[in-house]
């Protein structure tokens, strides 16, 4: 499955529910029952992480993080697609559409 591109600017994402996870020494760590695997992200992906506790637009995420980092608007916006598009590939996260997640796997 290849989700490239699949999330864009004006794209809303939430997390996926099923994802189980906590904080350790400012990185979050994720598990998939599921899929029975896991995953670790650093801490800026577990901001990114945190900011997903309801739907958001990418637009909104970049926002939110742009003060906070020495980073141009365009890098931050390639970067964080970047890593939604990883975690939208491995089922993570979950694409908002009309108010519903929808399955991204294809």
């Amino acid at each position: 499955m290849t989700t490239d591109n699949l999330i864009r600017m004006d794209s809303k994402i939430v997390r996926d529910n099923e994802i189980i996870f906590s904080e350790m020494d400012g990185e979050t760590v994720m598990m998939s029952i599921e899929k029975g695997e896991y995953y670790g992200i650093n801490p800026i992906g577990s901001r990114i992480w945190g900011l997903l506790d309801s739907p958001k637009k990418v637009s909104e995420l970049c926002d939110t993080l742009l003060p906070d980092y020495d980073v141009t608007p365009e890098q931050c916006a390639q970067d964080v697609l970047s890593f939604l598009n990883r975690m939208a590939e491995k089922g993570i996260i979950k694409i908002v559409n009309n108010g519903y997640a929808v399955n991204n796997e294809r």
